[in-house]
């Protein structure tokens, strides 16, 4: 009978000793992303919109189809007048009074509501001048380095020295879909932390409004 029991006992022994241990899982280590660096805007630069030499806020054009809103110049001031001087030397006078000044392009965006819904777009050089059809289009100018025909730049004639100096905002085709203002903004930017969801975060910039009438 000692002998049964003994036996016995080795067997559960036995038993007990191959059954399968789970071993505790591995706790996961928390990874803390590291925070986004807060948006600092360094630019100097104060950037204005002009017509005719003359800063201004708003404009009157009644809009059809096929035709030229207006060209708009960029100074790199907000004085009132320009003066009637020579446009490269007058625009090189404000442009040469910031450091690093070649660190920084000139951009614009232009905003309306189409049937009631709004549409806004980036125009950062010629790439961008059908974004907005059948409604506008954008024709971009550098007056500091045009040295023949002068003509509106087109992406072929795009090189590092570039400068848009000015805009000729001309309408297209279906302008009676155009149901508000168009603002229109200038800005000048570094780079692409500038932008945050397709707009312009930076303070260098100065829009006008250009009104159906």
């Amino acid at each position: 009978m000692k002998k049964i029991l003994l036996v016995i006992l080795i067997i559960f022994m036995v038993g007990c000793s191959n059954e399968e241990i789970t071993p505790s899982p591995t706790p996961i280590p928390t990874i803390t992303p590291e925070p986004t660096p807060e948006y600092v805007d360094t630019n100097p630069i104060t950037v204005g919109l002009y017509k005719d030499r003359k800063l201004i806020k708003e404009y009157n054009k009644k809009f059809s189809n096929e035709t030229d809103i207006a060209i708009f110049s960029v100074f790199f001031t907000n004085e009132e007048n320009v003066g009637n001087n020579n446009f490269k030397t007058t625009w090189k006078n404000y442009y040469d009074k910031y450091e690093n000044i070649t660190d920084y392009k000139i951009g614009f965006e232009i905003s309306m509501d189409i049937n009631g819904e709004n549409k806004s777009n980036l125009v950062l050089g010629p790439k961008n001048l059908y974004d907005l059809d059948p409604y506008l289009y954008p024709f971009l100018y550098d007056d500091i380095n045009n040295s023949g025909y002068y003509s509106h730049v087109t992406t072929k004639d795009v090189k590092d020295n570039t400068v848009y100096t000015s805009i000729k905002l001309y309408l297209h085709h279906q302008t009676s879909e155009i149901t508000s203002p168009i603002t229109l903004t200038v800005f000048t930017y570094k780079d692409d932390n500038d932008f945050i969801d397709g707009h312009y975060r930076g303070n260098s910039s100065y829009t006008i409004t250009i009104n159906n009438k």
